[in-house]
């Protein structure tokens, strides 16, 4: 997980400045349209500025329909272990089921139904069973690993969110599946604005 954290941040140090400084505020500003504004005093800001950095480096796609990853691996040239690893984030709503017998962290990744076993190095995790959560998953070496960026979304609302996955599971879309990923966090930043509103009456879909 270091290889992968360290190749993050030299990915943000070098695609956030200079000449790419324009095409940062030009992603923030969409990912503001897209996902809703947070108050910057809020508990939850640095959870939304990694998920706002991993939507950038692995998302957000320029005229050219190119992503910040793509030109990183071209540019430094990552080896093709890593690149295909880079290349495979698993963008998903996960949530937090057990610790297995081997001290692994299990999740259930929602939204392609299936169960993945986190590395053993994963081990502060902040959840607890059943919390959910919208996020990124990266298999490098046989290992699976999170990256920073993670949105918290409430429990009560697992049964919608299981409903809506499935039918955009069905689509068989990744374009489907990225909107709808989205539309979770504007619904999870909404539900933070206003927090007198059952969250059920919130993530609501048509």
């Amino acid at each position: 997980m270091n290889v992968i954290e360290t190749h993050i941040e030299k990915i943000l140090v070098d695609y956030t400045q200079g000449e790419h400084y324009e095409l940062l505020k030009k992603a923030k500003e969409l990912y503001t349209e897209l996902t809703g504004k947070l108050d910057e005093e809020s508990d939850e800001y640095e959870l939304r500025m990694n998920s706002f950095n991993d939507w950038y480096i692995f998302n957000f796609k320029r005229e050219n329909d190119r992503a910040i990853i793509d030109d990183y691996i071209f540019d430094h040239k990552i080896d093709d272990e890593l690149a295909k690893a880079f290349h495979n984030i698993n963008y998903s709503l996960f949530s937090f089921l057990k610790t297995n017998m081997k001290k692994q962290i299990v999740l259930k990744d929602v939204l392609h139904d299936k169960k993945i076993a986190l590395s053993k190095e994963v081990q502060h995790f902040g959840m607890v069973q059943d919390d959910l959560f919208v996020g990124r998953s990266i298999e490098y070496k046989g290992e699976t690993y999170l990256l920073r960026g993670m949105c918290p979304l409430p429990g009560n609302v697992l049964s919608a969110l299981k409903k809506q996955a499935k039918k955009i599971r069905k689509l068989n879309s990744h374009e489907e599946e990225e909107k709808f990923l989205l539309e979770l966090e504007r619904l999870k930043i909404k539900s933070l604005n206003y927090s007198h509103i059952d969250a059920n009456k919130i993530f609501v879909f048509k």
